[in-house]
């Protein structure tokens, strides 16, 4: 199931469309990653995919999140990692059931996009 998004807030500076809002997970997570569709928001929708490396996810579970933008605004991906049994790169979140940590996580975004010229 895809991550539901709830906008917090926008704002223009001007260049670039800033973008703050929550995400959550419920249902079960699929390898590869869940889809974050941010084009039900017309500021939003009105921009282009963020540039890798331009939007953030934290949570407060202690998994790590990663958020790599897609083809369009309805598409983007959202990478789940949790700590492994030992030291070395957090491997990604097996596909099943999202762990009760994750759907009471309080994950946050924060994404700049590109404005449509």
């Amino acid at each position: 199931m895809a991550l539901t998004f709830s906008l917090v807030d926008t704002w223009d500076d001007g260049q670039r469309i800033h973008v703050a809002g929550t995400a959550a997970g419920s249902g079960s997570y699929s390898t590869g990653g869940d889809t974050l569709d941010l084009s039900q928001f017309p500021v939003i929708a009105a921009t282009q995919a963020p540039v890798q490396g331009t939007a953030w996810m934290d949570g407060l579970a202690g998994y790590d999140y990663v958020f790599y933008p897609g083809s369009a605004m309805n598409n983007g991906k959202v990478k789940i990692f949790q700590q492994g049994a030992s030291a070395g790169a957090f491997p990604e979140l097996a596909a099943g059931a999202y762990p009760s940590a994750i759907s009471a996580d309080t994950i946050t975004f924060y994404g700049i996009f590109k404005k449509m010229l």
